[in-house]
This record gives C-alpha cells, sequence and structure tokens, in this order.
C-alpha cells in the first residue's frame, strides 16, 4: 500500500488550489429572485434628510428613488445595519454590479428586491471571509455539492472558493426566508457552518451591527481630462541633445535595464530579447559636464531614439538627474513605471510628456509623500490634480510634482488656463522640498552611477529582479 502524503491528503480533503469536483445544488443564485421578493416583507417606513449641496454630488441613477429606499426597508435593522452607505448609479443597460468595501454598498444598475439579500450575504462575506475561509473549505470539502454552477466552475477551475462562500450565504438566507421544499442536504455542512452567522446578522433585536459611513470630504479634479492636457494645450521647451553615441553590442548592457526587458508580457513572452535592445550615452545642452545618461530602448517600441531624448530633455536638468536610466518598451496601452531605489523609469507605448514627468518625479519623492507636511497638505487642499492622483500619496506627490513643473516652466498653470489656488498647499509642500530641480531653470548634479554592466550571453536572466507585486502604471 503506497504513502498518503500531505498533498495526496489535500487533495482527497477537496483542499488543493485546483480540479475540485463538486455538483451544482442550483443552476444559478439569481434563480432565486422572484421568491425571495415574495418572501420578503413590506417596506418600513423611513424618512429622508437630504444632504446640502455642497456636502454632496449626485448621479444619474438607473432605479428611481422609492426603489432605491425600498430596497433597504425591507430588510430587519440588523441586517441593514452591516451596509453603512449605498450608492446606485446608473450603468449598462441589462447589467448590474454588486460589490461592498468597508461597509460601503456599491449597487450599479437596475436591480430587483432579491438583491437587497444578496447585499447582506456579500457584505457578511466581506466580513467573516478572512476568518471563516479555511473552516469553509474543509465543510466543501465533506459535501458533495455547493451552491450554483458558478461557484462549482470555480472549484474545478482553479480551487477558488470566494464565490461558493458568498453564495453559501444566498442559499442559507433563500432556506431561511422562502422556506421552499428544497433538498440542500448535499451541502449541509456548509450550511452548518454558515447559517448560526447570517441568523445573527439577520435576527438579533434592534440595529447593533450598525456601522457608521466613513465621510471623505468631496474633491474636485484640476486637471479632469488628465495632464496631457497640460501637454498638448501648450508643450514646454526642453535641452537638446548634444551627443548620443549607441554602445557595442559587445559593451554589453546596465543591469536595471536588463531585468525589466526580460519582465514577461500577458502572452508569456519577454518585452525585449538581447539582440534587440540597444544602448545609448546622451549628453544634454543644459549638463555639459556631467556624466551622460544611459538610455535603453528595444528596437520594435514606439518611441525612437530621438523622441525619447527630447521627451526626456523637456524633463528640467535638476529633476532629471534623480534618474538614473530611462528604457523604452513596445506595448500597445501607454504608460510607465518607476522603480525604487533603481530611479530606473520605464516607458511603455507612446506616452506622453507628461508620463516622463510624472516617472521622473517618483525618483525625488524620497518618502516625501508619507511626510507629515505633504499628508497635511492633501488635507487642506480642495482637490486632486488628476483622478489618478487618488490612486496613492506617492502618484499624487508624481502628479502635483508635474503640474509643479508645468507652473515653473515660463508660462503658469494660470497663463494655461487652470486655476491652481485648491492646489496651493500640495504645491507649496512640494515646492518647499525639492521645488528647484523642477524649475525650468534647475541645473544639473552629479547622479548616482550608472547599474552595474553585464553582459546578457554571459548571465541569462539571472540579474537582479524588480519585485513580482510592482504596479505598471496606467494613465486614464
Amino acid at each position: 500500500m503506497g504513502k498518503i502524503t500531505i498533498l495526496s491528503q489535500l487533495i482527497w480533503l477537496g483542499l488543493a488550489s485546483a480540479q475540485i469536483t463538486k455538483l451544482p445544488l442550483i443552476r444559478n443564485t439569481n434563480d432565486l429572485d422572484n421568491e425571495f421578493a415574495a418572501s420578503l416583507p413590506a417596506p418600513q417606513n423611513y424618512t429622508l434628510t437630504p444632504w446640502p449641496e455642497d456636502e454632496s454630488h449626485c448621479t444619474k441613477a438607473s432605479m428611481d428613488r422609492e426603489a432605491t429606499m425600498s430596497l433597504l426597508a425591507r430588510l430587519p435593522p440588523s441586517a441593514r445595519g452591516i451596509i453603512s452607505d449605498l450608492l446606485v448609479p446608473a450603468y449598462l443597460e441589462g447589467h448590474t454590479i454588486r460589490y461592498i468595501a468597508a461597509n460601503s454598498a456599491f449597487l450599479c444598475g437596475g436591480f430587483r428586491p432579491a438583491a437587497a439579500v444578496k447585499l447582506v450575504a456579500t457584505a457578511i462575506n466581506q466580513d467573516v471571509r478572512g476568518s471563516l475561509m479555511d473552516e469553509f473549505q474543509r465543510a466543501v470539502a465533506a459535501d458533495t455539492c455547493v451552491s450554483d454552477e458558478s461557484a462549482a466552475k470555480d472549484l474545478k477551475k482553479d480551487g477558488s472558493h470566494a464565490w461558493a462562500l458568498e453564495s453559501g450565504f444566498i442559499i442559507s438566507a433563500y432556506l431561511k426566508l422562502v422556506k421552499p421544499s428544497l433538498d440542500a442536504s448535499c451541502m449541509s455542512n456548509q450550511l452548518k457552518l454558515l447559517d448560526p452567522i447570517l441568523n445573527k446578522y439577520w435576527d438579533t433585536p434592534g440595529c447593533p451591527n450598525k456601522v457608521a459611513p466613513e465621510l471623505i470630504k468631496y474633491k474636485g479634479i484640476l486637471f479632469p481630462d488628465g495632464l496631457e492636457s497640460l501637454d498638448e494645450a501648450s508643450p514646454i521647451s526642453g535641452a537638446e541633445p548634444t551627443e548620443v553615441i549607441q554602445w557595442e553590442k559587445a559593451e554589453g548592457v546596465p543591469e536595471y535595464c536588463w531585468s525589466f526587458a526580460q519582465q514577461e508580457r500577458g502572452d508569456g513572452k519577454v518585452y525585449c530579447t538581447a539582440d534587440h535592445l540597444s544602448v545609448y550615452n546622451v549628453t544634454y545642452s543644459d549638463c555639459p559636464d556631467q556624466d551622460p545618461w544611459a538610455i535603453c530602448r528595444c528596437d520594435d517600441a514606439q518611441h525612437s531614439v530621438k523622441t525619447m531624448t527630447e521627451k526626456f530633455g523637456r524633463v528640467p536638468a535638476g529633476l532629471r538627474s534623480r534618474v538614473r536610466h530611462l528604457l523604452a518598451l513596445e506595448d500597445t496601452r501607454s504608460h510607465g513605471l518607476q522603480r525604487d531605489p533603481w530611479n530606473i523609469i520605464v516607458i511603455y507605448g507612446d506616452a506622453n510628456d507628461s508620463v516622463y514627468m510624472h516617472e521622473s518625479s517618483h525618483c525625488a519623492d524620497r518618502g516625501f509623500s508619507s511626510s507629515e507636511a505633504f499628508l497635511k497638505a492633501k488635507e487642506q487642499d480642495t482637490c486632486w490634480p488628476t483622478d489618478y492622483s487618488k490612486s496613492s500619496d506617492a502618484d499624487l506627490f508624481a502628479e502635483t510634482g508635474v503640474a509643479y513643473l508645468y507652473d515653473k516652466s515660463g508660462k503658469t498653470l494660470r497663463e494655461r488656463g487652470f486655476d491652481p489656488s485648491c492646489l496651493s498647499n500640495g504645491l507649496k509642500a512640494l515646492g518647499d522640498y525639492v521645488g528647484s530641480e523642477f524649475a525650468k531653470d534647475s541645473r544639473c548634479f552629479k547622479r548616482e552611477p550608472n547599474s552595474r554592466i553585464i553582459h546578457p550571453s554571459e548571465v541569462g536572466v539571472t540579474s537582479a529582479e524588480p519585485p513580482s507585486d510592482m504596479a505598471i502604471e496606467v494613465f486614464p
């Protein structure tokens, strides 16, 4: 008799990460909508207190106010309490999105009364899934079915239990509210685990689960069309490259360029092979006494060497001196990336000037975006530079940096048709910290040395690797 290894035990129990085969209890949990609607009580009475116009901003919704209020009013107080606030915007006809984040509910598009129960199921799932998932996986392994076909397909495809857990709460609610003649014994272990949790949220008297919404002051967008609107309206002039010298292949490649060139695309192919990667020494007119920049380019990149050097030359000399290497790669989308502490910036596709400036600005951050001074300025300002600047404090710093750069380029933001007073605190904080490097007349300074030179034929892909969770920035 062979050994039962730990892996084979997991497979036997149904806990391995893929190929878990379970039957579906029903075709689709959406098929229960009509019965849910018939079982819910009439809406409770409610009162509405409109927010002042300067504190709220409306969006056109697919469902009217009565339908939206009734959705929550048909729930018992304890179940309703898990939802702190609800946003119901318009969406594509015939489509609905249900999402919960930190007890804030998002119900996009049209919906049926059953959506109230599903919102609660989604919210409960979010509340408990972290602590419950291991136990739920064991319950699934002990049962012969899961809620519906989608849950069964996810398990079989990649072992994902996420929808099985959320839809398990929907089945639990269905059995509780509708009391149908449905034999759910094939998922009895799951229901034994989920029923008490649902009952706690559904049946507790009063509203003990009520979570207060997190209120965030509305802030407008200074550049609603993105920073590329500054590029298009009035591009700035920059330093000219006075010398561009291509490296011989035998001279090797800067290690950081090679590492990013070897990153895989979505199709599994690398961005650039050694025979297509070229390196150039570039000297600029405003930095004649400094070492040239080592700029790397893949042969199929949308930006030519001429385009790269021109756009990089529009980055002021001081800020440009923060950048160690520049690499251009081919991509169907236009985006960029900067890597700390390497201070290499990577340009993908046909990116605008502002992408070069944004990624260069990251190199000047050096932790200031998380400082008390910058975070205080963020709170005091009444607008964001761009929608993308909401992504993180580091991106807010970089987007503010591009705005500051244009303001100090010889033609102010006001002269370009933008009133930056709503961003005055962030602009001042950045200016006090490192503004001299963003000014048009800034001076070069000695950069960090190039990364070590490697020869791809000798090292293969064993050079320094960027972190696997690094995010490429795609600007909307």
